[in-house]
């Protein structure tokens, strides 16, 4: 990976002719956006990913980050065909669709996806959050195309031109995903909420017990070998124990999953609205104490908002 020009700025400029896959990072931050002078280095906006090849845009969650998203694919005068995959629909990963601006022109076409839910289909989810009772402007008006798809189990991966995107459940409250992006011969994961060993507060292991591997090994063979792996490590050991079934990774247990399944490179996101920049300094040094602990070749990195590199 090799990091691209115009860091933090929040202008994105593709370049399409490239034959390598760009990606950026638009919200990183867990559960709320936050600002404030505590948050300036790794930003505040709430879940959402950006990934680009030529012409294509695939886009992953529509949490606050999404709003600063549309506002450049316009100034830009990127493509009107956008594919938006949705992790899960909690408030952190949708709460920014309703200011996607694209939503509101005519010419854009809106291509959503998800796993099926029990409760409620998606177009009813989006729907919902635009009733008078939460927001003053309704889905019928909006002027963009939209077309909902449903992700089923056994079916053949979504293609995009030479994108390729696979998924699996992760585990969180609800019909949570990660997706996979296969394109050319590298390999990204995209999991930001996921509570990977659920209730272990033991040391930090280097290897599947029995146990555990029959109820996260395909999790991680999902995760094995991918270049890039943009997953979760939302609280400090001493922070677990309260927020244990939250549905979200402390940091050890996130440091197995990244051993374990032997990524090259790993970008924390999800970042908790209560964790100063700081903070998240002293969460990222001991991240990378404990990967070293296990002789780990992972590198690791926090994400913050407008990361933007090449795959």
């Amino acid at each position: 990976m090799t990091d691209a020009t115009g860091q933090g700025t929040g202008i994105y400029l593709p370049e399409l002719n490239s034959d390598r896959g760009k990606f950026k990072l638009w919200g990183t931050r867990g559960s709320i956006p936050c600002s404030g002078s505590p948050y300036v280095r790794y930003g505040g906006n709430t879940s959402c990913f950006e990934f680009a090849v030529g012409d294509e845009r695939i886009v992953f969650d529509a949490g606050s980050g999404i709003r600063e998203l549309g506002q450049s694919l316009i100034n830009s005068g990127g493509p009107r065909k956008i594919h938006l995959f949705i992790t899960h629909t909690h408030w952190d990963h949708i709460q920014g669709f309703p200011f996607f601006v694209p939503a509101y022109l005519a010419g854009y076409e809106l291509h959503v996806y998800a796993a099926p839910r029990a409760e409620h289909d998606l177009e009813s989810i989006f729907r919902g959050q635009l009733d008078r009772a939460y927001f003053p402007v309704q889905m019928e008006d909006m002027q963009a195309k939209f077309v909902f798809n449903y992700l089923n189990k056994g079916e053949s991966p979504v293609r995009i031109g030479e994108t390729e995107i696979n998924w699996e459940y992760s585990f969180h409250p609800g019909a949570t995903v990660a997706y996979k992006i296969s394109y050319a011969d590298q390999e990204l994961v995209y999991c930001p909420d996921n509570e990977f060993l659920k209730g272990y507060l033991g040391p930090i292991v280097g290897e599947l017990t029995q146990y555990w591997q029959d109820e996260y090994g395909s999790f991680v063979d999902f995760c094995r070998d991918v270049d890039v792996l943009i997953h979760e490590a939302q609280y400090p050991v001493e922070e677990y124990p309260s927020k244990i079934g939250w549905g979200h990774t402390c940091v050890h247990n996130a440091c197995s999953l990244a051993h374990i399944a032997n990524v090259k490179k790993w970008i924390v996101v999800h970042h908790d609205p209560s964790h100063s920049d700081d903070k998240l300094d002293q969460k990222l040094n001991l991240t990378r104490q404990m990967l070293s602990e296990l002789n780990s070749d992972v590198i690791v990195d926090h994400g913050y908002d407008h990361l933007e590199t090449y795959l």
